[in-house]
């Protein structure tokens, strides 16, 4: 493996893509690099602007908008359009698909345009989250189960990391890469090697324990199983960067179903959303060695139904992933 692939090198070593597949997965990674530069600018000037506020909207999700969710989803938009290449996009900002390039490009792109946005009210770090995929032979006129029946076959997920530098993390499923931008030269440049979960699975636990009361009792005694063991809690409450840094140091994520409490609230069928957080932070742990889990079973596994579908997650390294499997399993 070379220890440095460019960006524009990525798409050309996946043998299981045609010229044309290749090509159009190039471009698609040049807007997400696109997009990322110009909201790292944009975040950046935020706070000057009295941008990292709620808009007073609520989304589909039943979730408050913060204003950089809409520069976000107007931004990336935009920067999948101009490459031709997307026939559907899919977006937590958006009920429904949004058919790009009269319905000819060659992949459909589901997305978070910004993760963790509630954090930029304390300057926190965000993240977006990509997965594409390659859309299924002879599929219905219907663009939200078109993109379904495409889930099956990913082509490659990447999310962009905003903090102290802005990361573009991608994987087309064999290895993880990591581009780091530029700012003098606005571009997003290697990084050495490949990004691996450490060898001896991580000692960091990332969890909301407020909610442990709500959660079912499986889930409950893994947090109980924790008690007396040398471990570092740590949670953001950014998928992006709770992710990347157990990818980096070695760790465990956990976000299970919320049961209701008192006959309601709660997401009993958790709150990620499977199509564009779940699967692309899988497809990229098991790329490193991780796995990530519905609770029971591969997030790869699942079947969507539904293009804002929701799942619980936990994802992380495989060791302590299937430390959890085995003591939810038997609840005590």
């Amino acid at each position: 493996m070379d220890d440095m692939v460019q960006l524009d090198e990525l798409s050309e070593k996946e043998a299981g893509l045609s010229a044309p597949e290749r090509e159009g997965a190039r471009k698609i990674l040049r807007a997400l690099a696109a997009g990322g530069r110009e909201m790292a600018g944009l975040l950046a000037s935020g706070p000057l602007k009295g941008l990292t506020g709620a808009s007073g909207v609520v989304n589909v999700q039943g979730e408050e908008v913060q204003t950089f969710d809409e520069i976000a989803q107007e931004v990336f938009t935009r920067t999948l359009r101009e490459t031709g290449a997307v026939r559907c996009l899919v977006s937590e900002e958006r009920e429904t698909p949004e058919i790009q390039n009269g319905g000819s490009g060659l992949f459909h792109v589901a997305m978070d345009p910004l993760d963790g946005s509630s954090n930029l009210a304390i300057s926190g770090p965000v993240g977006s989250i990509f997965c594409v995929f390659r859309p299924s032979a002879g599929e219905p006129a219907d663009p939200s189960a078109a993109v379904l029946l495409s889930v099956p076959s990913p082509v490659f997920s990447a999310y962009v990391l905003y903090s102290v530098s802005t990361l573009l993390v991608v994987s087309f499923g064999r290895e993880v890469r990591q581009f780091a931008l530029d700012p003098a030269r606005g571009e997003f440049l290697p990084l050495p090697g490949t990004v691996r979960f450490p060898g001896d699975g991580g000692q960091i636990v990332s969890l909301n324990a407020g909610n442990a009361s709500r959660w079912r009792e499986g889930d409950q005694s893994y947090l109980r199983s924790l008690s007396g063991v040398p471990y570092s809690a740590r949670y953001v409450g950014a998928l992006v960067m709770d992710f990347h840094r157990n990818l980096l140091k070695g760790g465990i994520y956990l976000y299970p179903g919320d049961m209701p409490k008192g006959g309601s609230g709660g997401h009993p069928e958790g709150k990620l959303r499977l199509l564009y957080e779940a699967i692309p932070m899988a497809i990229i742990a098991r790329a490193a060695g991780g796995e990530a889990v519905d609770g029971t079973r591969p997030i790869l596994d699942v079947s969507p139904v539904h293009i804002h579908q929701r799942v619980p997650l936990v994802v992380g390294s495989r060791s302590l992933v299937e430390d959890y499997l085995r003591i939810s399993a038997s609840p005590s």
